[in-house]
């Protein structure tokens, strides 16, 4: 693998520290540790960031495109996002601090929409499935080192100040090689930053033409947005799903974490082989088809009282479906978008977050808005989650 492969590979590393770390673990731990506050304490500022992501993901796309440079880009967007990480936890007024984990959202999820369009300059039509189940598999031995560090720094101090600090520093050292060592294969621009400008909004506005001449790519980001809304929804509420409905302790839930992440780093790169092997649509349905029966069982531990220790074992299932999903979905874009790759990706982010954005604000309103309670919320992401694979199975690549 040449340098470019490699720093893309790492970079995967600082992504998922972050979305493990602070949005899955570390802030959920310490709103939980934190007296008068409940899910939507959560919910509500992944919301907020989300609904600005959406807005910026198309527009940071059409300017990739338009660029054809995408390094400089990625790398300003990841100092602001170190920066506003390291202060999540500097001060412990938890409404400061997420002022400051807005801001690192949107900063990270934005140099994600840049990142997910290297990987057509980093790979091969070839070899795009394992490069990107290698980086997911790489990327997991962060997530090794965030759950490590909390079960550590348990019961030392409950802000949790340390843990987003010791997470912004390995952002910043992980995600340092794309910036030095990652080559792009397009030529550089050409254009004043007036015309980029100019040419990326006249490319956002013929998006809808775009995408009604490529309806696949429409019916697949239709199907993303379903299946984001339960990934993205249960992987952020799963730690509070934990302690509160399945009756885990704080060591025992980041026992289970590291159980999953253990299992999906051969998974990813099982994934990655299948994807080269059979296709990423193929591979993608039945990734899917495993969330669906995650969703379906973590509901039926407490609505037909089975033992709560299944959760382990499910912590397993959910680490081998996890990093299949990426493995797949972003080489099936690539096969389906001709052109106007970064816009598509934007399109392509902007729909996660959109779930992201759905699946946050619906589990706020079901569980404390109307008190239906956890199980209630997750038997809605198992249904959001079928139905993307329903759209995915109609989907026909020619």
């Amino acid at each position: 693998m040449n340098r470019s492969v490699v720093s893309w590979a790492l970079y995967d590393i600082a992504n998922t520290a972050f979305n493990l770390g602070v949005v899955g673990l570390f802030l959920p731990l310490w709103i939980d540790h934190t007296q008068g506050t409940t899910d939507a304490d959560l919910g509500i500022p992944i919301s907020i960031s989300m609904g600005i992501v959406l807005v910026l993901s198309p527009f940071i796309g059409a300017i990739t495109d338009q660029l054809k440079s995408p390094v400089k880009t990625l790398t300003l967007l990841n100092i602001a996002a170190v920066i506003a990480t390291f202060l999540i936890g500097f001060n412990t007024n938890i409404t400061t601090g997420l002022i400051f984990f807005c801001i690192a959202f949107v900063f990270v999820y934005l140099a994600e929409v840049v990142y997910n369009t290297m990987l057509k300059s980093a790979s091969t039509p070839e070899n795009r499935g394992r490069i990107g189940g290698i980086a997911i598999a790489l990327g997991y031995i962060g997530s090794l080192g965030v759950v490590a560090l909390a079960l550590y720094y348990q019961g030392i101090n409950t802000n949790y100040a340390f843990g987003f600090q010791a997470i912004a520093v390995l952002f910043f050292f992980m995600a340092l090689p794309i910036s030095l060592f990652f080559v792009d294969q397009q030529s550089p621009p050409t254009q004043s930053v007036r015309s980029t400008l100019n040419s990326s909004w006249k490319q956002i506005v013929s998006t809808r033409r775009f995408l009604t001449e490529h309806p696949r790519i429409s019916r697949f980001l239709l199907a993303r947005y379903f299946y984001m809304i339960s990934v993205t929804t249960g992987s952020t509420f799963g730690v509070l799903y934990g302690l509160k409905t399945i009756g885990f302790t704080e060591t025992q839930v980041e026992l289970v974490l590291l159980v999953g992440v253990i299992a999906s780093m051969p998974s990813a790169i099982a994934w990655g082989y299948l994807v080269d092997r059979i296709g990423p649509l193929v591979t993608l349905r039945w990734n899917l088809v495993g969330w669906v029966f995650v969703f379906g069982a973590s509901v039926s531990i407490p609505w037909f009282n089975l033992d709560n220790q299944l959760w382990w074992g499910l912590g397993v299932v959910t680490g081998a479906c996890f990093g299949g999903l990426w493995v797949a979905d972003r080489p099936l874009l690539i096969k389906l978008a001709p052109t106007n790759l970064g816009e598509m990706f934007g399109i392509y982010g902007t729909v996660s977050r959109l779930a992201f954005l759905t699946g946050s604000a619906v589990w706020s309103l079901i569980v404390v808005s109307m008190g239906f309670g956890q199980p209630i919320a997750v038997f809605i992401l198992m249904c959001c989650c079928a139905t993307g694979l329903i759209l995915l199975i109609r989907l026909r690549i020619p």
